[in-house]
């Protein structure tokens, strides 16, 4: 079952995107992680490494087995800004394709892994462990 629209999908990316979450700085991705999980009714925890590098846990369900997957908020630092044709914080498409940092790596697994989770199972749809 879909619970997201396309659009709301690229939304998503382009909120994560946004965020400048250059290494060392990645707590407002997982802030940004943990409302939005939250409002599918699916707890999670930011553990802090440091005051700006966390870790987000989301859980769903208990019990075995146990499905892990992963993934880094961080992002490389874009360098010269002036040597992007775009805002690198911004989510551009161009030619079908869409640039901004991490929309490669790892933001759009980012966007991916959390809209999986929701749509395949998201307690307030119905869906179940």
């Amino acid at each position: 079952m879909s619970v997201f629209t396309e659009q709301q999908k690229l939304t998503i990316l382009e909120d994560l995107v946004a965020i400048n979450s250059v290494n060392e700085n990645e707590i407002e991705v997982a802030e940004y992680l943990k409302k939005l999980f939250a409002e599918y009714g699916i707890d999670s925890t930011i553990v802090p490494v440091t005051e700006t590098r966390v870790n987000l846990v989301a859980e769903i369900g208990s019990g075995s087995p146990v499905f892990g997957i992963s993934g880094h908020m961080d992002v490389v630092s874009p360098g010269d800004v002036s040597n992007w044709s775009t805002d690198p914080f911004v989510l551009t498409e161009k030619d079908g394709k869409l640039y901004g940092r991490g929309a490669n790596d790892m933001k759009s697994g980012l966007a991916a892994l959390a809209i999986a989770m929701i749509e395949r199972f998201c307690p307030l749809h119905g869906n179940d462990w």
